[in-house]
């Protein structure tokens, strides 16, 4: 299985997230629990030094918990979502079998391929 977020963030980077959409919190993270169903997106009163954090959940397939510090500014708040959203992708990443793994790459590569 290749799980969603590890696909879509391998053809969109950090960078690309912060800049074709507009740099408001609340849109980037309806945008990310629309486009990836596996995440949860909370808010939560934290300490200061906690910006947010996730939780790997789940028994047959990945389901992701990220929680976001309500403390935060809109600015930080939105960084901190594109950071937690990395973070799971590399985790994703980790989670892929070698055969799943070169299965994605090769996909990647075909689309990459069929934009020339």
């Amino acid at each position: 299985m290749v799980l969603p977020l590890v696909q879509d963030m391998l053809h969109m980077s950090a960078e690309s997230l912060r800049t074709r959409y507009p740099q408001d919190y609340k849109y980037i993270k309806a945008i990310a629990q629309e486009k990836w169903p596996h995440i949860q997106i909370e808010e939560k009163s934290f300490k200061e030094d906690v910006k947010g954090f996730r939780n790997l959940i789940g028994d047959t397939s990945a389901y992701w918990l990220i929680v976001i510090n309500t403390d935060l500014s809109d600015k930080e708040k939105y960084l901190a979502l594109i950071h937690e959203l990395l973070h799971c992708t590399l985790d994703e990443v980790k989670l892929l079998s070698r055969e799943e793994e070169e299965k994605l790459v090769t996909t990647i590569e075909k689309r990459v391929g069929e934009s020339f």
